[in-house]
């Protein structure tokens, strides 16, 4: 097995584990899969909004590595181009669900 084989393999995983995460935690409202809630639960003002903000950020970021682990099977010559903007992804939308996860949590 060659490099790009173990990638394409490692990030389809990853998007698989990703995306059925999003899903259990946007739509049937699994919040304790969120690290760090089992212990400030209370803390959350709004559970719905909050499973959707954060599970469906998780979905996306899954479905954006399916992508990539599809996109370097298919074209690997691009490889050089699909790690970064995966990388890039998973800080913008890191970033993003943390800042708007705010506004759900009272401190």
């Amino acid at each position: 097995m060659d490099k790009t084989q173990i990638i394409f393999t490692v990030l389809g995983i990853l998007g698989c584990i990703l995306s059925i995460l999003g899903y259990l935690i946007k739509f049937k409202n699994k919040i304790q899969l969120v690290a760090g809630v089992y212990k400030n639960e209370d803390k959350i003002k709004d559970k719905k909004g909050f499973a959707s903000l954060v599970g469906g950020n998780v979905l996306i970021l899954g479905l954006i590595f399916c992508a990539g682990a599809l996109g370097i099977y298919i074209c690997p010559s691009y490889k050089e181009l699909i790690e970064p903007a995966l990388l890039l992804s998973l800080l913008v939308i890191g970033i993003l669900t943390y800042t708007k996860s705010k506004k759900y949590i009272e401190m």
